[in-house]
């Protein structure tokens, strides 16, 4: 009877593969990174340990590789597939995890030949099409606020390109990729602001706000819930004397919540109460 289980897996992968070259998370409902969460590896499927491939994932700002992130900044995750001649095409799997839950840790942007798949309350990124090429760089945007390390999770397959999963070779990550937390700590700043007024307050729909400040800036608001989670981002630049701002909170539960304005340097923050 087990065989008979075995036969029936290893010929789903086959017809998997063969009707759909898209991701594991898109075909088969199912994390293969390797990571915390998984039901294995892409090497489920693609076991037969071919082209012996190895893997890197690492995150890029404007070119560089970098080993933290700032809250809200954009990064580029490149994860090249390196195999022995005779590899043809290439996929992968990767999701980007946080805290002792392993909850969500940023946000992929699918590019050309990926998708993002939803499982779990997590996104994955993964190959939506078989790729001639060895190497994928997806925009991934770091979380709106600080929640320590994330830790990039990625698996990925070297084929043959022939049909099924047969002759094929597939790894992971035995350490996964850890991008160190940068953002500052805004509590601990001076003012930013000499005078900060939102109103109406509460606010029904559009909040305003009047921002005081001495010097130029490019500053940062964020809107965080009770429970302190982000739940509005935008950037925007200060000058000199008070800034007009307005803001939609016509999505927002009722509640209260803490409106923030800062920049590297300063912070100032007041409550606000939404009906």
């Amino acid at each position: 009877m087990r065989a008979i289980y075995m036969l029936f897996f290893v010929l789903s992968c086959g017809i998997l593969f063969l009707g759909n070259s898209s991701g594991p998370g898109a075909v088969q409902g199912q994390d293969r990174t390797g990571g915390p969460l998984a039901a294995g590896f892409c090497g489920n499927c693609h076991a037969v340990g071919a082209f012996n491939p190895t893997m890197t994932l690492e995150l890029l700002k404007d070119g560089a590789v970098v080993t933290g992130y700032e809250a809200g900044e954009n990064y580029t995750m490149r994860v090249t597939v390196n195999a022995d001649e005779g590899a043809q095409v290439y996929g992968f799997q990767a999701v980007a995890l946080v805290g002792a839950d392993n909850e969500q840790g940023g946000s992929f942007t699918p590019v050309a030949g990926t998708q993002v798949t939803t499982l779990n309350d997590r996104d994955y990124i993964e190959h939506s099409e078989r790729s001639e090429s060895n190497v994928f760089e997806i925009p991934w945007t770091a979380p709106v606020a600080s929640a320590g390390e994330v830790k990039f999770y990625a698996a990925s397959v070297a084929a043959n390109n022939a049909s099924g999963s047969g002759g094929d070779g597939a790894v992971f990550l035995t350490s996964p990729t850890v991008l160190n937390d940068l953002t500052v700590n805004t509590r601990e700043l001076p003012a930013l602001a000499t005078r900060l007024n939102a109103f109406p307050n509460p606010v029904v729909d559009q909040l305003n706000l009047q921002v005081e400040v001495e010097a130029t800036s490019d500053a940062m608001v964020r809107i965080y819930s009770m429970l302190g989670q982000p739940v509005h981002q935008e950037n925007t630049v200060l000058v000199p004397g008070t800034n007009n701002l307005s803001f939609d909170l016509s999505n927002l539960a009722a509640g209260q919540y803490t409106v923030e304005i800062s920049n590297n340097n300063a912070a100032s923050r007041t409550m606000v109460f939404k009906k």
